[in-house]
């Protein structure tokens, strides 16, 4: 739609909600299947307690839990309509579901007008904060995402790519988020499936069929391996809607665009949605929490990075925000804030230039510290975990 002054403003704009000359301090991009989007993006791992101390977890830390506090015949939970009370569903605390809120809101109203979550994000809680935050806001005025097949902290139960779960999971994310349909439903981390076979004939499958019945828009791929986004591109038949790939455009790693696949899913009129420009925490001032996956080489990288904008004055998360939301071919970007501080700091950013100091402190990182040619990658670090913990095999 176009304002009074013949300026762009996406499908998203809601008259009486949002308010014009704030949500044009926005810029908004095209991309395929959606229309314009806020080249910032709410991330919702944070409201998952994914990066609060002591919440959230991932692979590279994890480890099996005793046998004798779980059944090995478990797994991963499935909910149905009188399972409210498991921990998928549970209630929440009003302060924290507020506070979840008030993130939320200040989101869309400064014209962030896409969501990501995940079953992952704090097993339920992101999409639980998501379905309360949400309710009352008109649905037009937002996209969201959410992905499945990735479930619980213990990895012997963390993936399930079958069928029946995969839809079921579909149906408890619409449930959480107190939502009749969401934009896209998408593969959590496909490099964990037993095979590539699997998510041809499981995986994608059931989402087709939960979009089929109205409760997707789009159907979607994510994955940290590039190459295995690639072969699924490749094979599968219908193509996928869209494609998010995360922690391969930032200051260390621009793998994104020298792999060819900002351009392979532009050729193929795929949505690319980005997300983590901060890289898990590491091009932050306090650093990465404990589960990141990232080499000790790579964490010693980024310090350095930190340490080099501390003693220059300059916030390296700054930096990492507009060095990843200046590349234009990407239409938005993903970034998690747990707190309204966090999300205002993220927004500054997206809606800001930098001064010519901060200028060249980041052409100092890029070009001393972060080699142009040698991409910072943490590649096979989580998959290796996870055969470590299980002995499964899997498609990446």
């Amino acid at each position: 739609m176009i304002d009074g002054q013949g300026h762009m403003l996406p499908e998203t704009f809601v008259e009486g909600f949002h308010t014009e000359a704030v949500v044009r301090r926005m810029r908004f991009r095209k991309c395929h299947n959606y229309g314009l989007l806020s080249v910032m993006g709410l991330g919702a791992s944070g409201l998952g307690g994914m990066f609060t101390k002591g919440q959230g977890s991932g692979l590279a830390s994890a480890t099996a839990q005793d046998d004798t506090q779980k059944d090995l015949n478990r797994v991963a939970p499935a909910a149905d309509a009188n399972a409210q009370n498991d921990g998928w569903f549970a209630e929440d605390s009003v302060a924290d579901k507020e506070a979840a809120k008030e993130i939320v809101l200040t989101a869309l109203k400064a014209g962030v007008n896409i969501i990501d979550t995940a079953h992952w994000y704090g097993q339920g809680r992101s999409e639980r904060m998501l379905g309360y935050a949400l309710d009352g806001v008109p649905r037009k005025a937002y996209y969201i995402t959410s992905k499945v097949c990735r479930y619980e902290k213990d990895p012997r139960y963390m993936f399930d790519f079958t069928f029946e779960r995969t839809y079921q999971a579909g149906l408890d994310t619409l449930k959480r988020l107190r939502l009749t349909y969401v934009d896209c439903f998408q593969v959590h981390d496909p490099e964990f499936a037993p095979s590539v076979e699997m998510l041809l004939a499981e995986t994608l499958p059931a989402l087709r069929k939960l979009q089929a019945e109205g409760k997707c828009r789009f159907v979607g791929i994510t994955g940290y391996p590039l190459e295995l986004q690639r072969q699924l591109l490749a094979r599968c038949d219908p193509l996928p809607e869209s494609s998010l790939s995360y922690c391969h455009y930032t200051m260390h790693d621009t793998s994104l665009v020298s792999s060819g696949y900002v351009e392979l899913c532009a050729s193929k009129g795929v949505a690319l949605l980005n997300a983590s420009p901060l890289s898990m925490g590491l091009l932050t001032p306090d650093g990465p929490p404990d589960w990141h996956p990232a080499t000790a080489e790579t964490k010693a990288a980024c310090k350095a990075a930190a340490d080099y904008c501390s003693g220059q004055g300059v916030n390296i998360a700054k930096l990492a925000i507009n060095f990843t939301l200046s590349y234009e071919p990407i239409a938005t970007t993903f970034i998690g804030a747990a707190t309204l501080g966090q999300l205002q700091a993220n927004l500054d950013a997206a809606c800001s230039t930098l001064s010519d100091k901060e200028q060249e402190v980041l052409q100092h990182i890029r070009n001393s510290i972060f080699l142009p040619n040698d991409p910072r990658s943490w590649e096979g670090v989580e998959l290796a975990a996870y055969r470590k913990s299980t002995g499964a095999s899997v498609a990446g």
